[in-house]
């Protein structure tokens, strides 16, 4: 796969991983290839291989194994990843949202306790 610019080049990895999931290439339970090999097939760095694994480990898509490798998850823990990331990601905006609100009535407060000028006599 070759990269394009433009993008980072771990989320084009990750997207190319993510596509051979969803299409079923890569099936539930199967192994993803070794850290070596997705570096040499992408012509990437460890750390774009592995920011891409982050990605989707954080996806919910693959799931490590200490001493085995990476695997794809199963589409029920998949689909209940994703779906726990969606909550979190709805509840963070809502708490942006609030810390935008409270910014705004912060910064209203401070204009009204501005110092007064002293009057001259």
């Amino acid at each position: 796969m070759a990269l394009v610019s433009g993008t980072p080049a771990f989320q084009q990895v990750a997207e190319d991983i993510r596509k051979q999931i969803t299409s079923g290439a890569l099936p539930a339970g199967a192994q993803l290839p070794s850290m070596a090999q997705l570096k040499e097939l992408y012509s990437v760095s460890s750390t774009v291989v592995r920011d891409a694994l982050t990605e989707l480990r954080r996806e919910g898509l693959v799931i490590g194994q200490q001493g085995k490798g990476v695997f794809v998850r199963d589409g029920a823990e998949a689909a209940s990843a994703a779906g726990d990331a969606g909550e979190i990601m709805e509840r963070l905006e809502e708490l942006t949202e609030v810390v935008r609100q409270l910014d705004a009535r912060l910064a209203r407060l401070e204009e009204g306790a501005a110092p007064k000028q002293p009057s001259r006599r």
